[in-house]
């Protein structure tokens, strides 16, 4: 089995402030548009990729498209460099409370996992180390939102990049936004939704299973 983790509000608990400034910082730096933290958050970021939520700021400062995407690579690369050097200056991520046991309960199982999330690769890591749970996602795995826009691509490519090969109902996805459901779904894998994040049940409806917690995700794998 393959078992694909969200990060924001899934694995890690509380606002990634950091994450958003080093963001806009960023914006500002390559494009030159006047770009604030609230930009970040008027685009509703949950379950966007990074990719996307940039896009959707820079349109509204009036960037185009084409030059949206020649500065993309750059602005990558800048805001996982920001985000490291501001790493102090913000409250560090803080891993769900049964996020450990739960990982540990599935790599014993022998259960491959992986990260899927919209975080730039670079940042979604950072966070994790420094969340404490780094040591069971390497390097080379996952799919992150560095390296897609569409999160459906990211659930395909963390699928590629696994060691073993699985089959459609091998592969789960779990995550805390109606967004991560609808790209399990177009990717054709199953998906178990947790309500850790900004969702109630009624809104993550579409998953194959609802739970309060990762310890219950853990509960319906084990079935």
């Amino acid at each position: 089995m393959l078992v694909l983790f969200d990060i924001d509000g899934t694995l890690l608990h509380g606002s990634p402030e950091g994450h958003t400034h080093a963001m806009a910082d960023a914006m500002r730096t390559v494009w030159g548009v006047p770009v604030v933290p609230d930009d970040v958050w008027a685009t509703q970021p949950a379950g966007r990729t990074d990719r996307e939520i940039a896009r959707l700021v820079l349109r509204g400062h009036s960037v185009a498209d084409d030059a949206i995407d020649a500065g993309m690579r750059e602005w990558i690369d800048l805001a996982c460099r920001v985000h490291a050097q501001m790493a102090n200056g913000h409250a560090p991520p803080v891993a769900a409370p049964d996020a450990r046991a739960v990982l540990v309960s599935l790599e014993g199982d022998g259960v491959e996992m992986a990260l899927v999330t919209g975080n730039l690769e670079g940042i979604g890591r950072a966070k994790v180390a420094a969340a404490g749970l780094g040591t069971w996602f390497a390097p080379g795995e996952g799919g992150f939102g560095s390296d897609a826009e569409v999160r459906a691509d990211l659930v395909r490519l963390a699928r590629e990049r696994a060691r073993g090969r699985y089959s459609d109902d091998q592969v789960v996805v779990i995550g805390d936004t109606p967004r991560d459901i609808a790209a399990a779904r177009a990717a054709g894998v199953h998906v178990i939704a947790v309500t850790t994040g900004a969702h109630d049940a009624g809104a993550l409806a579409g998953a194959d299973a609802v739970v309060p917690d990762l310890t219950g995700a853990l509960e319906i794998l084990d079935r």
